[in-house]
């Protein structure tokens, strides 16, 4: 498959009033189109830095980001996001990839009809009239799920469930047909049958319409049942990144052994918890960030790089041989 977006080294500093926050140390991946990649780790790993930086959502005035973000236009053209103007970027942001962000209250306006606001995103990217605009919205919402679709366009963001305001969101977010959608934690407080729901409809989304998916997560179940590919993030590097099935079945990092460890799997055994806490964000790291909690940490690993353990399959983990780790 050709690739559609490939990360290069891309490194997202902060300035805050009590230092440089180093908040992704030189993160690289690819996706190709249709293919859905998971970005997977814990709270504060670096994952929506990441995602935010492909459609260049930071301040400016408060961020620092170099490396590069390569994406192939619908016209062929390769690009690098990183040295887009917010004015040429916002040509990108919507026509050519999407974003729905992790709490599906937060993104829509509480006093403004879903139609309205559902009829604005819609003219703006294709042009429509609004009695158009509205009859698309009404059909996208058909399509994500919704019942009575033209009775949810009078509704207030209120008087919708988180379930239902997820998938307006959604519908929102793939109504100008992008090559790319991004999904932050797209299932975060919603219940189990709920959230199956969710993931089953991106999945269903992206054959039908052959759209590429990066998808940002803290859990490997979801992994599981969506992905192709997954890349294990740890205090801003990716530590290990390959096909899902092997990562998940084989994996060859200690961190992401330790994380797979934590995953109830329906048995009575005590699951393991990993000792510590993440690094400090206001100092540099060299070599494999887990080293410091890692049961096989030595001072090797302050300067193990990235190497490649099977085809596509890569990791930071000199721990990693023929075997997988854990």
């Amino acid at each position: 498959m050709d690739k559609l977006l490939e990360v290069k080294n891309l490194q997202v500093e902060l300035l805050t009033p009590y230092g440089r926050v180093y908040g992704v140390r030189g993160a690289s991946f690819d996706i190709s189109e249709g293919e859905t990649v998971g970005l997977v780790g814990e709270s504060g790993c670096g994952k929506t830095l990441t995602a935010k930086s492909v459609l260049g959502l930071h301040r400016p005035d408060r961020t620092e980001i170099s490396g590069s973000i390569l994406y192939r236009l619908k016209s062929g053209e390769r690009i690098d996001l990183l040295k887009l103007s917010q004015r040429e970027l916002r040509k990108i942001r919507g026509s050519e990839i999407s974003m729905v962000l992790q709490d599906s209250s937060m993104s829509l306006c509480p006093i403004i009809p879903i139609g309205k606001q559902m009829a604005d995103v819609i003219t703006v990217h294709t042009g429509a009239d609004r009695k158009e605009a509205l009859g698309i919205a009404e059909k996208l919402l058909e399509d994500v799920g919704l019942t009575e679709p033209a009775m949810r366009l009078k509704c207030l963001p209120g008087e919708l469930s988180g379930g239902q305001l997820q998938r307006i969101c959604i519908a929102m977010a793939i109504s100008s047909h992008p090559r790319l959608l991004i999904a932050d934690e797209p299932t975060t407080a919603l219940d189990s049958i709920t959230q199956a729901q969710i993931l089953a409809l991106i999945k269903r989304l992206s054959a039908e319409r052959k759209m590429a998916v990066l998808l940002v997560t803290h859990n490997f179940s979801v992994v599981k049942r969506l992905c192709d590919a997954v890349c294990v993030m740890y205090s801003g590097r990716i530590v290990e990144r390959g096909p899902a099935h092997e990562v998940m079945n084989a994996p060859r990092h200690i961190y992401t052994s330790d994380l797979l460890k934590s995953i109830p799997d329906g048995t009575k055994r005590r699951l393991s918890a990993v000792p510590g806490s993440l690094p400090d964000v206001y100092k540099k790291i060299e070599g494999c960030p887990y080293r410091e909690r890692c049961s096989l940490g030595c001072e090797e690993c302050a300067r193990a790089a990235e190497k490649e353990v099977g085809p596509g399959h890569l990791t930071v983990c000199i721990a990693a041989g023929g075997d997988k780790v854990g």
